[in-house]
């Protein structure tokens, strides 16, 4: 078992076989550097194109940033919700989370009320506003989805999909989480 992990290890690190790329004008000269083996830079470049696009795709079918979408959507997913377990799920500081909660509560998209398990930290859910922004802009997020997936065949994205998965393990793992 030990040898096929190294022998698996040992082919992913072989650089003499040619990878075909496609061509990324501006992103070329930087995607170069180090290689292969920049594997986080190339993850950073991907994940801040995407975030741009997704910033315009909102600015342009919805009035939500972002940070306001990565709320909606959680709380469409669980129906009630803390700042702390959003702001862990998605990986970012809970006062971005506070922040994006309590404007969306003004403008009537979220529901806050107490939370009787720990006063400190209220419960927030989606009002039906909130509910039906989500079904408003839920497909241009899916075809995104399906966009970025759409060059792979059901078994290359099933492996991109466990790949990534694998990643953000090790990154937990690296965090101690």
């Amino acid at each position: 078992m030990a040898r096929s992990v190294s022998r698996k290890a040992e082919v992913a690190r072989d650089e003499s076989r040619p990878v075909e790329m496609p061509n990324l004008g501006v992103l070329h000269e930087i995607w170069q550097l180090g290689g292969s083996r920049n594997l986080p830079l190339h993850l950073v470049l991907v994940a801040k194109l995407i975030d741009r696009y997704f910033s315009a795709l909102l600015a342009q079918h919805s009035t939500l940033s972002i940070a306001e979408w990565r709320v909606v959507a959680q709380l469409a997913m669980l129906e009630t919700s803390t700042v702390r377990k959003m702001a862990r799920q998605a990986c970012v500081d809970p006062a971005e989370v506070s922040r994006s909660a309590a404007g969306l509560v003004k403008r009537g998209l979220v529901k806050r009320e107490a939370n009787d398990r720990d006063r400190r930290s209220p419960q927030f859910s989606l009002t039906s506003r909130g509910a039906a922004e989500f079904a408003r802009f839920r497909p241009h997020w899916e075809n995104l989805s399906n966009t970025l997936l759409g060059r792979l065949d059901a078994e290359e994205a099933a492996a991109f999909e466990r790949g990534l998965a694998r990643f953000a393990r090790v990154c937990l793992d690296l965090m101690g989480e």
